[in-house]
């Protein structure tokens, strides 16, 4: 007996032993091949939103928790309100894990109801994980006719749109659909920055997004006694906590199959700001992304950074979000005809062309190693925020860094308005 467990002993040991070095092999095939790579984030959305500062923080974590610390970089593909993005990741993006993205939680609920645009299927995705579980919001200008959400039945609101997936304008479609709301959709902006510039300048009333985004990129808007807008309504699976006051659209069902289109069409708020992988990538390197994901959503100095922008953190997994998306598939297909019907505007459009802006001047100073330029624009002086990554400088018609530029030198902005982020800008010496 004791001949047979010594035996019993040295092959189960053997096995263990032959589980961990295929297990400690498989991890460092994957360190060896990040190390030295260049990661791409893909983001749907433009410079300056939610999206983007989640990506870019992102970007500068996740790197410490994958096996052979490769390095990344952020890349803007607005479009589609998300569609552009998630389907270059699905079709066109390399399928090795070297490239993933931060999508619209709209866009896989366009696929799974058939919308065209969509082509992609987001069972087949990666899914990574998300950084927070959302709550939308619609906002409109005090100014505005609409005073209250009784005043959405019967006044029209202009709401800006930036593409037929994202929340600006699938959640004034919707809530126009099942309650009744009066929203005219205005779409053509690139993203949450310009249409926050539109209402401003009061060529919107107001728009829907993020309410962690918008009480952070336009906190001026929110401070107390000197409100720019009115929250009119929230969408989600439960009310944010720091607007118990505003009505939730789920609420204001008036039947069980309105309230279970609502609880559908809400779904995607609990995977609020997903990433994704391409399909195709290598298990083992899709395993190393969800373990660097979920580690670096616990540690601290991700935490702080997220914080100190003003942002939410309510980690969900990128196996949470998998099952989401698979349980979502599987929802009643009346249910779905019911959301899909529910998504189609009803109405025409309004329509513009976002157009940038050009000034020209000679560069009369400089601050934070060129993050801030400004010039001599009809004697005034004007200022220019400038992007490392997303801003094009060039000097001369040679494309240059942003510490190239030098007081003195005359140079035109290319920017949404003076003060924003520039696109391009282009001097001479």
């Amino acid at each position: 007996m004791s001949s047979f467990k010594n035996i019993l002993s040295a092959v189960t040991g053997a096995a263990i032993g032959l589980g961990v070095s295929a297990t400690a092999a498989q991890a460092d095939a994957v360190a060896d091949f990040y190390k030295g790579k260049t990661l791409r984030v893909i983001v749907a959305s433009s410079a300056g939103g939610g999206y983007d500062a989640y990506s870019r923080v992102l970007a500068n974590h996740i790197v410490r928790f994958l096996p052979g610390k490769p390095n990344a970089i952020v890349q803007n593909m607005p479009g589609a309100g998300g569609l552009r993005a998630a389907n270059f990741l699905y079709v066109r993006a390399p399928k090795d894990g070297t490239v993933f993205g931060h999508v619209q939680r709209t866009a896989p609920f366009h696929a799974i109801m058939g919308r065209p645009g969509a082509a992609f299927d987001p069972n087949k995705f990666n899914w990574l994980g998300s950084l927070n579980n959302e709550v939308t919001i619609c906002v409109v200008r005090k100014e505005a006719k609409a005073k209250t959400f009784e005043d959405l039945k019967t006044t029209v609101t202009h709401m800006g749109g930036s593409g037929i997936a994202s929340d600006s304008e699938t959640v004034p479609t919707f809530l126009n659909n099942m309650l009744g709301l009066r929203f005219k959709v205005i779409s053509g902006y690139p993203g949450s920055t310009e249409t926050a510039m539109a209402v401003e300048r009061k060529e919107l009333d107001g728009f829907c997004g993020s309410y962690s985004s918008l009480t952070s990129a336009q906190k001026r808007w929110f401070q107390p006694g000197k409100e720019f807008v009115n929250i009119m309504v929230q969408a989600s699976t439960r009310k944010h906590a720091k607007i118990p006051q505003v009505p939730l659209a789920a609420d204001l069902a008036r039947n069980a199959k309105e309230k279970a289109i609502m609880e559908l069409n809400d779904a995607r708020l609990e995977m609020g700001r997903p990433f994704v992988a391409p399909p195709g990538v290598p298990k083992a390197r899709v395993k190393a992304l969800r373990v660097a994901f979920n580690k670096m959503a616990a540690d601290p100095k991700f935490s702080k950074a997220i914080l100190k922008l003003g942002r939410e953190l309510n980690p969900v997994t990128g196996k949470d979000v998998q099952a989401l998306i698979a349980r979502v598939t599987k929802a009643d297909q009346t249910v779905i005809a019911g959301l899909k019907e529910a998504l189609i505007y009803k109405g025409k459009k309004g329509k513009i062309v976002f157009k940038l802006i050009s000034h020209t001047g000679k560069v009369t100073k400089t601050k934070k190693k060129n993050r801030r330029i400004w010039i001599s624009y009809k004697g005034k002086e004007v200022k220019a925020k400038v992007s490392g990554s997303r801003t094009k400088v060039t000097v001369n018609g040679k494309k240059v860094k942003r510490k190239a530029i030098k007081v003195g030198m005359t140079c035109t902005f290319l920017y949404p308005s003076a003060g924003s982020e520039a696109k391009k800008i282009d001097c001479k010496t």
